[in-house]
């Protein structure tokens, strides 16, 4: 009776664990897991605090800011209805535009949709790993 309890009361613990990780309902079935060598010369900028730039990495746009030596942003240039053809513009940063929907996200704030509620930008984790590489991730 009571190893009956303990397992049931294991089974109930086990299933009963809630992952927090956020997830963006937008861009399901978008995964990346990239590592990438910063001494390749296509990646040469992201060695350099204060820099920007946009990379193709698996078929995707994604804009990555180096603020300084540890912290990175990074984000999809994919519009988050997903409809839209054309890259988000991202000439008046933090505030970043959809040009097909007239939709306004912030980066700072999470890619958030300024105003109103509706699906984020996607964004990524970035993480240095030693001195020559950056791994990518959502």
């Amino acid at each position: 009776m009571i190893k009956k309890f303990a397992v049931l009361l294991f089974a109930f613990v086990l299933f009963s664990c809630e992952d927090n990780t956020q997830i963006n309902d937008c861009f399901t079935g978008v995964n990346l897991n990239e590592v990438l060598n910063t001494r390749l010369p296509g990646y040469q900028t992201l060695t350099i605090n204060g820099t920007s730039k946009t990379y193709s990495i698996n078929g995707r746009s994604i804009f990555i800011i180096r603020n300084n030596a540890s912290n990175f942003i990074a984000f999809d240039l994919e519009c988050p209805d997903r409809s839209c053809n054309t890259p988000l513009d991202i000439s008046n940063l933090p505030t970043v535009t959809c040009s097909c929907h007239n939709k306004s996200y912030n980066y700072l704030e999470g890619g958030r949709l300024i105003g109103e509620e509706g699906c984020g930008m996607l964004m990524y984790t970035v993480n240095l790993i030693g001195n020559d590489a950056i791994q990518i991730r959502n």
